[in-house]
């Protein structure tokens, strides 16, 4: 049962993804898409203990103070309206932590303005503990489903999330 739900998971997710926008690609597209996001510079929403900053990113990975921030080695990046503004936002997995440490990793949105500058939309998701990871997105009409992790029982699960407007925020929507 374990293996079947794994493999349908995994379905779903390249079917997010392609519903979604596919992964990052340094050809065409606009806006989020032409971001060299590994070697961007821009304010990274809040991730486990680490305090919403602006980080250099140099190959995918940056010191800010005594933070060490990295995009998730392995993990795409995924694209896809998640405001309703009719534009392509990114969502990235990001690890950060205390140099020496073990690192938290989130999930978070980020989208660019009109002035093609990269703003934050916030944390997606950022389990309590830095042993539960979220490792996939899919976005369907606005709902933002992240598979997460949880490597100390081997359990897996899946939060669902929303964009709320009024909020300015993203919020949980499955009743958890």
């Amino acid at each position: 049962m374990r293996r079947w739900v794994r493999g349908s998971l995994g379905v779903l997710f390249a079917f997010g993804l392609v519903v979604g926008g596919g992964v990052a690609s340094a050809q065409g597209g606009s806006g989020v898409r032409d971001v060299d996001w590994r070697n961007a510079q821009y304010t990274v929403p809040p991730v486990g203990p680490c305090p919403e900053q602006f980080v250099p990113f140099t190959d995918g990975a940056a010191e800010v103070g005594n933070w060490v921030y990295r995009l998730a080695p392995d993990l795409p990046v995924g694209y896809a309206d998640v405001t309703g503004e009719g534009v392509e936002d990114a969502l990235l997995f990001v690890e950060c932590g205390p140099r020496n440490s073990e690192y938290s990793r989130a999930l978070v949105g980020v989208t660019t303005g009109s002035d093609a500058r990269i703003q934050p939309l916030g944390t997606v998701v950022s389990p309590p503990v830095w042993t539960q990871v979220p490792n996939q997105v899919t976005v369907h009409d606005g709902d933002i489903a992240v598979r997460i992790e949880d490597f100390d029982t081997g359990a897996t699960w899946t939060e669902h999330y929303r964009w709320a407007q009024s909020a300015r925020a993203f919020v949980r929507v499955d009743g958890q």
